[in-house]
C-alpha cells in the first residue's frame, strides 16, 4: 500500500477508537497515529528489509504496555502501526506477522483478490477510508447532534442564558392558545385565538 493509504487508514482507527474510548484530542491523536502509520515501512527501510521487523506482531506488546501508561500518546501510535499492519495484509505480498521467528508471510484475502499496490482496488479502498474519516470525524465532533438537535449545542451555555418570564392577559370571549418555539438560539411566541 502507498503512504497516503496507511496514514488515512492509520487516522480512521485511532478516530474508531477515539469516539468509542476517549483519550485525546481529535487533532492531536489523528497527526499522532497518521504519523506512526508510516513507522512500520520506516522501521523496515532503517534495517533494510522490507516486510520484516516493522510488520511483525512483535512489536505491538510494547506498545500497548506504552498505551496503559501513557493512553493520550500510546492509543495514537498502536493504532497507526496496527493499521499498517492490517492493511498489508490484504495486499499481494502479505505480511509476516511472526518474523524474525518465522518468515512466512500471511495474507487476509484469496490470492485473486489480493491489493496490488497503487492499483485501482487501492484507489477504491482509498476512497472508502477517506469517506469513513470524513463521516467519523462529523460523529466525533457532535455534528449530527448539532443538526438534528440543536438545543444539545446551546445547553453548554445555560450558564449565559437568561430566563425571561412573560404574563399574558387576553381579554376574550374565546380560547385562546399560547406556543412557544425555540429555533437557532431565538424563541418566538405564538398567540392563537380559536374560532367558535
Amino acid at each position: 500500500m502507498k503512504l497516503r493509504t496507511h496514514v488515512t487508514a492509520a487516522v480512521v482507527l485511532f478516530l474508531l477508537i477515539n469516539f468509542l474510548y476517549p483519550v485525546t484530542s481529535i487533532i492531536r491523536g489523528a497527526l499522532l497515529a497518521g504519523a506512526a502509520g508510516t513507522v512500520p515501512d520506516l522501521l523496515d527501510y532503517l534495517t533494510g528489509r522490507h516486510r520484516g521487523i516493522g510488520h511483525t506482531l512483535l512489536i505491538l506488546p510494547p506498545l500497548l504496555l506504552y498505551s496503559l501508561k501513557s493512553p493520550e500518546n500510546g492509543i495514537p501510535l498502536l493504532a497507526g502501526i496496527t493499521s499498517h499492519i492490517l492493511l498489508d495484509l490484504f495486499t499481494v505480498h502479505g505480511c509476516p506477522l511472526l518474523y524474525p521467528l518465522k518468515d512466512t508471510p500471511y495474507h487476509c484475502l484469496q490470492r485473486k483478490k489480493r491489493i496490488k499496490t497503487g492499483t485501482a482496488g487501492e484507489w477504491a479502498l482509498l476512497s472508502f477510508l477517506i469517506a469513513v474519516t470524513v463521516v467519523t470525524s462529523l460523529v466525533s465532533v457532535g455534528a449530527p447532534d448539532d443538526a438534528l438537535n440543536p438545543q444539545v449545542r446551546n445547553s453548554s451555555r445555560e450558564g449565559q442564558c437568561r430566563t425571561m418570564t412573560v404574563d399574558i392577559q387576553v381579554d376574550a370571549d374565546r380560547d385562546v392558545n399560547v406556543t412557544s418555539y425555540h429555533t437557532n438560539g431565538s424563541e418566538s411566541i405564538l398567540v392563537d385565538f380559536k374560532d367558535d
